[in-house]
């Protein structure tokens, strides 16, 4: 297999629209290569030799596809080893929102909206899939975040870990792997917009949202279960717009 080193441009007439660098071409094939091999996370790539003849390539540019490939978070490079597959993680998707809020591309109240189907989905197959360890871990669970409840540094936190466990319970990868990227991006975001900026009132009501959660969750009622998800963000939506609506109003 060769890999053309021309880039992908638009019309002769045109503006040219993207240009691939060939490392990173080369990188996309090694992958496309290590599943074409059957290889699982753990396994080790070929070596830089065999992908530059395989690829009609320099080594150099081969070294650069490997770096590549490790900066996305897809290899490991191991002195005396060489290339070490890696499994999908949620750290790939989580560089991706921090950088789009960070550059301003997306909007928290944006993520947050998008977020919302995703974990309705998750709650509501969580109610349908949950183990009995999962089910001891959450009533655990919703009974530290019952205890610090007015600690809002603490009940941030277990609220990150609930979410993320009604993920694992509903024993999708993909919905576990986004569900962790963006609710870990956002975590301090939350901290601060959600549950700080709250009264003691307010608390209380999310609080009672989350155990109606949980409730659901454990006693298999997939459809209060999604509805109680819903529930929380649709209030948590409502309050970030009140809270935008009153700055501008400040300003």
């Amino acid at each position: 297999m060769s890999i053309s080193s021309t880039p992908t441009t638009a019309p002769a007439n045109g503006p040219e629209l993207s240009r691939t660098p060939l490392s990173e071409q080369v990188g996309r094939h090694i992958l496309e290569q290590a599943a074409a091999d059957g290889l699982r996370p753990g396994s080790i790539l070929r070596s830089e030799a065999q992908f530059a003849a395989d690829f009609k390539v320099s080594r150099p540019i081969v070294r650069e596809a490997l770096r590549w490939l490790a900066g996305q978070g897809a290899i490991e490079i191991v002195n005396g080893k060489g290339a070490i597959l890696q499994p999908a993680s949620a750290a790939q998707l989580q560089l991706y929102f921090s950088y789009a809020i960070a550059i301003g591309q997306v909007q928290f109240h944006e993520i947050m909206e998008a977020r919302k189907p995703i974990e309705v989905h998750s709650a509501t197959l969580a109610a349908q899939r949950r183990t009995d360890q999962h089910i001891e871990l959450m009533e655990n669970l919703i009974g530290r975040m019952k205890t610090h409840l007015h600690n809002t540094d603490t009940y941030v936190d277990l609220d990150l870990e609930l979410h993320f466990l009604i993920a694992d319970a509903a024993q999708n990868p993909v919905l576990a792997h986004l569900i962790r990227a963006i609710r870990s991006t956002l975590n301090t975001i939350v901290h601060e917009s959600l549950y700080k900026r709250r009264n003691r009132q307010q608390l209380e009501w999310v609080h009672s949202v989350h155990e109606d959660l949980v409730r659901a969750i454990v006693l298999g009622n997939a459809d209060a279960a999604g509805r109680a998800m819903q529930m929380h963000f649709d209030e948590a939506l409502t309050f970030l717009n009140r809270q935008a609506g009153q700055i501008k109003r400040k300003l």
